[in-house]
């Protein structure tokens, strides 16, 4: 069971009710992830739940010729795994962690059986799965149609809302492979928001000076997919189990 974090860092369980959390508090363990801990595998068997709390997660897709590309980040706001729970339990993807910290995780099963018993539960499970595909097709789509520079943009933002604070701990090379670009390419677009004094880079640390800035330069999938979050997952109240 978790301690020294409570459960309602992570979204998704802050807003169970006490009746529902109740189902999973026994399950619940509290851990510690590092940077690049991966959490699961493409064609493994997903046999736990995961719920960030200052970690954040990089649902990644690998190409045949061994290049990933990042489909979905995932930090406290909502939950990985959790749809599997419901459905097969066969992961598709890679999930890795892009930022250490820490996360709860509940056994899949211990996740199903309370799903069962919970109509609130069932339904929170869809909500997030429905705003964390919805991340995917956005990015999809940014991928194809805006910059790498706009794309940055929007990278550093959502890492910071998951974050919550100015310094972000990530290294150019991890840059790169989550927008599927070379290396040398992030630097010169860093180089660039540095000098534009949006950013401050050092080696393994991005910060964020001018968040109205960096979003004037992010391209419109950011806030268009924190309007899906919202339209998906504010409206919906702490339910009864």
């Amino acid at each position: 069971m978790g301690q020294g974090v409570a459960f309602d860092s992570n979204e998704f369980l802050g807003r169970l009710s006490a009746e529902t959390l109740g189902l999973l508090k026994p399950y619940l363990m509290e851990v510690s992830l590092h940077r690049g801990a991966q959490v699961a595998g493409p064609g493994e068997e997903l046999v736990c739940a995961w719920f960030p709390t200052s970690s954040v997660l990089s649902v990644v897709t690998t190409m045949e010729s061994g290049h990933d590309v990042e489909a979905c980040t995932i930090g406290r706001e909502s939950a990985y795994g959790i749809l599997n729970a419901l459905g097969s339990s066969i992961s598709t993807d890679r999930v890795v962690a892009q930022i250490a910290g820490r996360a709860f995780k509940i056994p899949a099963s211990r996740l199903r059986a309370a799903a069962a018993l919970s109509l609130s539960l069932t339904d929170l499970i869809i909500r997030h799965a429905q705003a964390n595909a919805a991340q995917i097709q956005q990015t999809a789509a940014c991928n194809a149609l805006h910059s790498v520079d706009e794309r940055l943009c929007r990278w550093l933002l959502m890492t910071q809302d998951r974050v919550g604070g100015d310094q972000l701990p990530l290294t150019q090379e991890f840059l790169a492979l989550m927008l599927g670009v070379q290396r040398t390419t992030v630097s010169r677009v860093a180089s660039g928001l540095q000098d534009a004094g949006l950013v401050r880079y050092s080696r393994g640390q991005i910060q964020v000076i001018d968040r109205p800035g960096l979003e004037a330069h992010a391209c419109e999938c950011y806030e268009s997919v924190r309007q899906k979050y919202d339209e998906l997952l504010s409206v919906h109240p702490k339910g009864r189990g």
